[in-house]
């Protein structure tokens, strides 16, 4: 079961041990949105306020909601920049071949609409 944005907004600000003056004042949303959001008289909130609060902790929308684990990102983070820029542009070439492939590999396994002849 998923959890609302205000569930998660409530566990971050206890892990977190923030006060939502503080959330309000480094993320730029009101605070009015943030004590409706804590004391449930909102469960969710504007796409625009969810991604500044998730920002303010430092995390996406779908970290933040626990849809997403943050550890994997930071994970691959660090190792990448332990490689040098010459490392990293292969990566990113290999990445970006990698994906292609894929493309070409569903293009490839598409049933193909009947032509004129199989019809």
């Amino acid at each position: 079961m998923s959890k609302t944005f205000s569930q998660a907004f409530n566990d971050h600000l206890s892990e977190a041990n923030v006060k939502i003056t503080e959330v309000a004042r480094g993320s730029g949303v009101t605070k009015e949105a943030l004590y409706s959001l804590k004391y449930g008289k909102t469960r969710n909130m504007s796409v625009d306020d969810a991604i500044k609060v998730a920002a303010y902790f430092g995390e996406t929308v779908e970290e933040f909601m626990g849809q997403k684990p943050r550890r994997l990102r930071d994970a691959l983070l660090d190792q990448i920049q332990q490689l040098s820029e010459r490392e990293r542009r292969i990566l990113e070439v290999s990445l970006k071949a990698v994906l292609a492939e894929r493309e070409v590999d569903v293009e490839s396994s598409e049933p193909e609409s009947p032509g004129e002849e199989d019809l």
